[in-house]
């Protein structure tokens, strides 16, 4: 049986506290993948996870989920854990990512469901293309 909770060590000074983000790999029932379409200072269209923080008192699955909502306009349910990565050079930021599906919303402007096949024709960061691939993967969640 899993378990779930936390605790608050209130005594931590902010600056040794750990931000913690979360991402989520959503996929609907024909396989598509949503994403966020946005153009940067050069004109590029580039592709990302919707991702955000987890705010203080709210729990990382209730956070993934409602950053999906803001993001896209999408409601979801969290239905696993993709994987949990960190960047080694700083200790500052824990990163989750979750696997979600959709159960309502309207899709918003900057949204778009994508095929997973085509991520190789659209600008997408390494880093995130490497999160669709282990979302892709539903044996085990990935730690790195």
């Amino acid at each position: 049986m899993s378990q779930s909770g936390y605790h608050f060590i209130q005594d931590v000074p902010s600056a040794q506290r750990t931000v913690v983000a979360t991402s989520t790999v959503v996929f609907d029932d024909a396989g598509l993948l949503l994403m966020l379409s946005r153009r940067d200072s050069s004109g590029s269209v580039r592709y990302h996870l919707p991702q955000g923080p987890a705010f203080s008192g709210e729990s990382v699955v209730y956070a993934a989920s409602r950053v999906v909502a803001e993001a896209t306009g999408v409601d979801i349910e969290i239905t696993g854990l993709v994987g949990i990565y960190d960047d080694p050079s700083s200790a500052e930021q824990l990163a989750l990512c979750f696997r979600g599906r959709p159960v309502g919303g309207r899709l918003g402007a900057d949204a778009v469901w994508v095929e997973p096949e085509r991520l190789d024709e659209l600008d997408v960061p390494v880093s995130v293309r490497r999160r669709v691939e282990h979302g892709l993967d539903v044996s085990e969640p990935f730690f790195a």
